[in-house]
């Protein structure tokens, strides 16, 4: 591995591990924290035109094999994508639960497209650039990976009255135990 690519899994931790943080901060509460901003119904709401809900969207449906420059460079703007909406997300110091549900999702698209560039790099015969693109995809889940290491879930709810919270609180740890199913099955 390059020293580039060490130093850019070790920001992508940083940031995973910054962003866990946060939305354990926001569920356990703390006093500093920024209140939940209020956004379009998903992150980069009007970044991909009328047709798409956000850039990296419109890239993952509508990129084509155009040679091994221009097909690498789909990559490199979907994985950019990707983490332009993660700097959403954190703009606020703030990170909320739905907004990691957001995330999620759309890494399942990324992650399905950055294996249909790589796959097509292989097929122009650029192995170094469909390499490269896989080490993206893993950047990409390490940011899950840390994370998941770094978010935390505060005690569930008790009492005859705390229906609501409970409810939140199944929520969050519908999220938590989605998240460690991914980790679990990107490290195996």
């Amino acid at each position: 591995m390059s020293l580039a690519n060490v130093f850019t899994r070790s920001i992508v931790r940083e940031i995973g591990r910054n962003y866990g943080k946060s939305i354990s901060n926001s569920l356990l509460g703390n006093s500093h924290s920024t209140p939940v901003r209020v956004v379009g119904s998903h992150l980069g709401a009007n970044t991909g035109g009328r047709e798409y809900k956000n850039q990296l969207e419109k890239l993952c449906k509508t990129w084509q094999v155009k040679g091994h420059i221009a097909t690498f460079n789909v990559a490199q703007n979907i994985y950019k994508a990707f983490f332009d909406l993660v700097e959403e997300a954190q703009a606020d110091n703030n990170v909320d639960v739905t907004e990691i549900v957001d995330l999620m999702k759309n890494f399942v698209l990324a992650h399905k497209e950055l294996a249909k560039v790589g796959t097509a790099l292989n097929q122009l015969d650029k192995p170094d650039l469909e390499k490269k693109v896989d080490e993206m995809d893993n950047n990409i889940f390490d940011f899950f990976v840390e994370l998941n290491s770094n978010f935390q879930l505060p005690k569930k709810p008790t009492g005859l009255f705390a229906s609501k919270e409970k409810k939140i609180w199944n929520a969050n740890k519908a999220v938590k135990d989605n998240l460690q199913e991914w980790v679990n099955q990107y490290e195996n």
